[in-house]
């Protein structure tokens, strides 16, 4: 007997601590990213605080299964350096951020620089309370890496690589895949409605692998799309949006 309530005692006292923990919360976060091999996978982070004080916390790295080739950085602001890199004890400034009662700070970013090879990755991470360590919760980010295939390719060249779009037609969201080579090139997509007016410009970014574009201000019916690179326009191909 006094072995059965030493344990639902010990049961009610973890959920104590449960009930106290996790003050802070990642909210609207994608942990589920794909992208293409040599290219930057952004994920960033959205940390809520529900409780009703400020609270200083970090990020760190507890565990990651990645290749060879691949590096993943956690980044804080502008300054970014490598995941496995952060002590849970590291006091330095640099690596904590504070968060203002029940508001999201959005300051904190993690890169997987996806290396060499195509396949699929996951790191562990914890958000921490730096005042009450045992205040955290964790997540992992999942990765797959993929060759950009030629199926299905607009355009390609030493400087991007451009999928058709998709759907086609569209009802919501007008996709492009792409892979900006050399980021010293501004490459962008401009669609056309039938009279030639711009519908909408969008700038490729070479931290992205993907664009989506809403076309719900667009007018059903017939529209053309087009690659430029440094303000050259150089392919074209016919976009159809339907409601």
């Amino acid at each position: 007997m006094k072995t059965r309530f030493a344990t639902i005692l010990t049961i009610l006292m973890m959920l104590g601590i449960a009930s106290v923990a996790q003050s802070l919360r990642l909210v609207d976060t994608n942990l589920n990213q794909n992208g293409i091999v040599g290219k930057d996978i952004v994920t960033d982070l959205k940390i809520f605080n529900n409780t009703d004080k400020p609270i200083r916390y970090r990020v760190y790295e507890i565990s990651k299964n990645i290749g060879s080739s691949q590096v993943n950085l956690i980044c804080f602001g502008e300054d970014c350096i490598k995941g496995g890199a952060i002590s849970r004890r590291d006091m330095d400034p640099l690596l904590t951020r504070t968060v203002k009662p029940g508001e999201t700070d959005s300051s904190i970013s993690i890169i997987l620089e996806s290396g060499l090879v195509q396949g699929v990755s996951s790191i562990t991470y914890r958000i921490e309370n730096v005042d009450d360590p045992a205040d955290f919760t964790t997540f992992e980010v999942n990765y797959e890496v993929n060759e950009f295939s030629d199926e299905g390719l607009l355009y390609s060249s030493k400087n991007v690589d451009l999928s058709d779009v998709y759907p086609n037609p569209v009802t919501e969201f007008a996709i492009f895949d792409y892979h900006l080579k050399d980021d010293s090139k501004e490459a962008k997509i401009i669609i056309h409605n039938v009279l030639g007016s711009v519908a909408g410009e969008y700038l490729l970014s070479p931290y992205e692998s993907q664009l989506k574009v809403s076309v719900e201000q667009f007018n059903p019916g017939v529209y053309f799309y087009s690659l430029y690179i440094d303000n050259e326009g150089v392919a074209t191909k016919k976009l159809v949006v339907r409601k």
